[in-house]
């Protein structure tokens, strides 16, 4: 029999960010593999409905709409509530972003005989150190500490961690989780709808999407900080002053983000006279569109797990500049198919573009490596086939399936 999933998760369909987007593509190819699997969410907007179906797979709702801020501990309770009325529905709970939901889902497993995986969405989601780096001294910051400490005691008892990159397993192995329960699976995308095309097949795209000639370069993604767009559009009006064809994009939002840039971008772009240069397009549902029209993708983010928006650009076989920050490493390799700058370092930032676009043959051979690279590694079937039999591991007796690594580093 196929172990029947509650893929539980913060955010959903319809927001889009590279988590919602592998959990979508993810759950809806374990459906076709014949593998059960239902959407447990956070209704976070009253227009969503309650109980809906994205392709094909089964989505539930709960919460109370229309806090960004603390809406994810208000589905706390909810959560737990939906996950006692449905119990016959699932036997694995896979939590995906298990900082606030963890706890719940690892109580349900102790307490009612359902297994669990806990995958890691963003860094320090175990070690906790972005919250206790908001209260620095005092009581506020030992009680910190102490919920902290509470919370996971409680989720080191999950039957499964799963990493993405190589610093979140570090991060699992430095506080505490053994580690025959780290199973290393990386996230995937669809790497038939996200590939290269021709020079004419981009030239198309441009004129139906209504993107000027020059170079064009990228970004995808939410539209929030921590993710150095802020410093993009610095070195952006320092690069449009030498380079009046270069244009840039901003694919995404962050509508309905508590950490949300997007106003303070737009009027920077107003006030400096950028409007020419950049292009904010919104929330679109064509992302890999405005990839295949590119000349090259940038992604100075200051902080990342394993970004998707990183791996569709490389799926694209675009020229790549990046950032050196958390599991970016992992998919980028610097010099072989792309470029990384240290976090925050406009200078760097500025000089990698200008570069690559004086070297073309340089830019050439690291899309090249890039599309190949994302076909052997990243394809939303191998990572599905990877996380099915994982979940079966978790149901069948130990001397038919005992646990293993599914994927490597």
């Amino acid at each position: 029999m196929a172990p029947r999933i509650c893929l539980l998760t913060e955010s959903f369909h319809p927001k889009i960010g590279g988590g919602e987007t592998h959990a979508r593509l993810l759950s809806a190819v374990l459906v076709r593999r014949g593998v059960p699997v239902f959407i447990l969410t956070q209704r976070q907007l009253r227009s969503w409905p309650r109980v809906d179906e994205v392709d094909g797979v089964p989505v539930r709702r709960v919460g109370v709409p229309g806090s960004a801020r603390f809406g994810k501990f208000l589905m706390m309770p909810a959560a737990l509530l939906a996950l006692l009325r449905w119990r016959r529905e699932y036997d694995i709970i896979y939590v995906c972003g298990f900082r606030t939901l963890g706890p719940i889902a690892v109580l349900l497993s102790l307490t009612t005989g359902c297994r669990c995986v806990l995958r890691a969405e963003s860094l320090e989601e175990l070690s906790g150190a972005d919250t206790l780096r908001k209260f620095r001294r005092g009581m506020m910051r030992r009680t910190a500490f102490f919920i902290l400490a509470m919370r996971n005691a409680l989720i080191r008892r999950a039957d499964r961690f799963l990493s993405i990159s190589s610093v979140i397993k570090q991060e699992f192995l430095e506080y505490g989780v053994p580690p025959e329960r780290i199973v290393s699976i990386k996230n995937g995308i669809d790497v038939r709808r996200f590939s290269p095309v021709s020079l004419a097949g981009k030239m198309e795209l441009r004129r139906r999407l209504d993107l000027p000639d020059g170079l064009l370069c990228t970004y995808t993604g939410k539209l929030n900080r921590m993710k150095g767009l802020e410093m993009l559009l610095r070195a952006w009006q320092r690069l449009v002053a030498r380079h009046a064809e270069f244009h840039l994009v901003l694919v995404g939002s962050g509508a309905n983000q508590f950490l949300s840039c997007e106003d303070e971008l737009r009027v920077f772009v107003r006030d400096n006279d950028l409007e020419r240069s950049v292009t904010f397009t919104g929330a679109v549902g064509n992302v890999h569109e405005y990839l295949n029209a590119s000349d090259l993708f940038v992604f100075p983010s200051e902080t990342e797990a394993l970004p998707i928006s990183l791996i569709e650009a490389l799926a694209s076989g675009l020229v790549i500049v990046a950032s050196r920050a958390g599991g970016i490493a992992d998919v980028v390799d610097d010099g072989v198919n792309g470029r990384l700058i240290e976090v925050g370092d406009e200078e760097g930032l500025v000089a990698a573009i200008e570069d690559l676009v004086r070297h073309t043959e340089i830019g050439e051979r690291f899309a090249q490596a890039a599309r190949t690279k994302a076909v052997e590694v990243f394809g939303i079937d191998a990572v599905a086939e990877a996380h099915e039999r994982l979940f079966r591991s978790l149901i069948e007796p130990p001397a038919v399936a005992p646990a293993v690594d599914y994927a490597s580093e």
